[in-house]
């Protein structure tokens, strides 16, 4: 298969002036024999991927067990796992006000692929050897909003986002099941414990996704296309400049005609 989305990712990078790559997320049941050994939660994953390194989590290098759970990787943590995380999430990361608010998200979310596959691979997108499921751009709402414009461009049909809950699920669990563009905004914790700049979120694109937005790049005006004034535009700017003119001004204007 010829590796397209190397030239995406360059094309990308440089049009929207990104700071590091676009991270590929692929659903592998082999390794990637290339991984830095290690383990890794999601998030630091993504960065690390990010700046350019390359990372295979699976249950033995999944450090984190929410993440474990979000990725399908295992099955979420019960009995008194399951308690000190309820715990750590009201009284440690006060992430949540009471039990009932953290089932509440639970059962308003997708479940995770528990049983697809047995690698999930995290590589800079110009890097990645297998066709990505997901791309996750590290971007600002400009950055966001360019991406979003250029990849509805063909369809106008606006994406049906999620945004609350932990990082792994909105990056990566909903985007991969829905097949949705998603925002996150990343939960606190993690933008706090691996410094995320203020003015970064996550933009999910399914990878089936990418080959609209990069044809739209030469005909959007997000992409590389000029923004145009028509004739019949600036008519129409005209009209409604005449129509919201205060009757002082006009009649101040009428004088000076007659006067001249």
């Amino acid at each position: 298969m010829e590796k397209e989305w190397i030239d995406q990712a360059q094309r990308l990078i440089a049009l929207l002036g990104l700071r590091g790559s676009p991270v590929a997320v692929t659903y592998s049941l082999e390794p990637d024999p290339r991984a830095t050994p290690g383990r890794y939660w999601v998030c630091q994953a993504l960065q690390e991927a990010r700046g350019g390194a390359i990372l295979d989590l699976t249950p033995q290098t999944s450090a984190c067990n929410g993440g474990t759970f979000h990725l399908g990787l295992g099955p979420r943590p019960t009995g008194e796992a399951d308690r000190a995380l309820k715990k750590f999430l009201i009284q440690g990361e006060k992430l949540f006000c009471s039990l009932a608010t953290v089932q509440r998200l639970r059962s308003l979310t997708l479940p995770p692929p528990l049983g697809l596959a047995d690698h999930v691979l995290f590589a800079p997108l110009e890097r990645a050897e297998k066709r990505p499921d997901l791309v996750v751009f590290a971007v600002n709402p400009e950055q966001a909003c360019r991406l979003l414009t250029l990849a509805t461009f063909m369809d106008g049909v606006p994406p049906r986002t999620e945004s609350m809950g932990a990082s792994c699920y909105t990056t990566i669990t909903y985007p991969l099941l829905s097949g949705e563009i998603n925002i996150s905004l990343l939960d606190y914790t993690a933008r706090r414990v691996r410094r995320f700049a203020a003015e970064e979120l996550f933009l999910t694109i399914p990878y089936f996704r990418i080959s609209n937005l990069m044809e739209s790049i030469p005909y959007c005006s997000a992409g590389t296309a000029p923004i145009e004034v028509l004739p019949e535009f600036h008519r129409f700017l005209d009209h409604r400049e005449e129509i919201s003119r205060p009757d002082s001004q006009k009649e101040e204007d009428h004088g000076e005609e007659m006067a001249g």
